[in-house]
């Protein structure tokens, strides 16, 4: 099953060391911290059975969560989720759930045929700034009373037609999650270098705080969002991949990855303090292989060789699967 047509993913965001929002922003960072987030790791071994891997693979989490996710609350404390508003035009149905992660506030829409009662399966994107774009543009042409508190683009009724299309052939729910910094909590530069200053003192980078935001919103879609038994799928361009792949290792029940374009090793991001100590991209899509099937969308088929060899070593059954990257993506 393919979901090209209904994907939401557009260029790959920048690679900029913060995160920064604006596709035009500069890259702006300390020598220092930088080379704090890319300090090289040892080589991995491929370990040789069951006792080995969940040996290696306890110690890489636990490193994670002391090293580079020490700033995460404990828990995710009550749910706090409120409906924002809920619409129908032409047999869509938009909803919005505003949920708090780490005390900020964050919006995730959730898209379906109206009417539908038992969805087959739920696929959460992550946005970055050109998807959230792409995003409002899909949505205005159907929502745009909903969404007049957002800066809308021109908006796209071919791809609102489409996603109609999608929507009465099949009994899918797409919603859709902008993390910290995209969006409505896209800051100008100087309040983005003043917050991202304040993570950094507390030990996070925005991308620690973009993988518990889409924890949360993982949580908020299946508690408030109502899709607590249902298959799901999550699906991120670029950076957000790598997001979305460390998010999935603290989430249960992922039923599969989609990863267009993601960064081959965390000196393009996401970045985190420490983590090349610990481990690097290829490592983490392992340890999400175990659990989740994992399909990844890149020109050519270079850098996922680890996973690969762990998966035939432990003789799992989910598989990693590489396709051609979708045009324009």
């Amino acid at each position: 099953m393919t979901l090209r047509y209904i994907i939401l993913l557009p260029g790959i965001l920048g690679a900029l060391v913060f995160g920064e929002e604006d596709k035009n922003t500069q890259e702006v960072a300390g020598q220092e911290f930088v080379a704090s987030l890319l300090e090289e790791r040892a080589a991995s071994p491929v370990p040789a059975n069951k006792e080995e891997w969940e040996e290696l693979k306890g110690k890489w989490v636990g490193l994670l969560k002391e090293e580079c996710f020490s700033g995460w609350p404990e828990r995710a404390g009550p749910d706090e989720a409120e409906e924002v508003f809920v619409a129908e035009k032409e047999g869509m149905t938009l909803r919005c759930v505003d949920y708090s992660s780490m005390g900020r506030r964050l919006p995730l829409y959730i898209a379906h045929r109206s009417g539908l009662e038992d969805p087959a399966l739920v696929v959460l994107n992550l946005l970055d700034a050109a998807s959230w774009e792409e995003f409002l543009a899909t949505m205005r042409p159907g929502f745009e009373m909903q969404l007049n508190g957002q800066k809308l683009p021109d908006g796209n009724p071919e791809s609102f037609k489409q996603h109609q299309g999608m929507f009465s052939s099949f009994k899918w729910v797409m919603a859709y999650a902008p993390p910290t910094g995209v969006g409505p909590t896209q800051l100008g530069p100087e309040k983005t270098g003043k917050r991202n200053l304040r993570m950094q003192a507390a030990g996070q980078t925005i991308d620690s705080v973009r993988v518990w935001d889409a924890r949360r919103a993982i949580q908020t879609l299946r508690s408030a969002g109502g899709m607590e038994k249902v298959s799901l799928w999550l699906q991120g361009n670029g950076r957000m991949a790598g997001v979305l792949t460390y998010a999935s290792l603290f989430e249960p029940e992922i039923t599969r990855l989609d990863l267009h374009n993601p960064p081959l090793s965390h000196k393009n991001g996401p970045f985190f303090f420490n983590v090349l100590r610990i481990m690097d991209v290829p490592q983490a899509v392992a340890i999400a292989l175990e659990r989740s099937k994992v399909v990844i969308y890149q020109k050519g088929k270079d850098g996922w060789d680890y996973p690969l060899k762990v998966a035939r070593k432990q003789g799992w059954k989910t598989k990693l699967q590489l396709r051609p990257s979708q045009e324009g993506n």
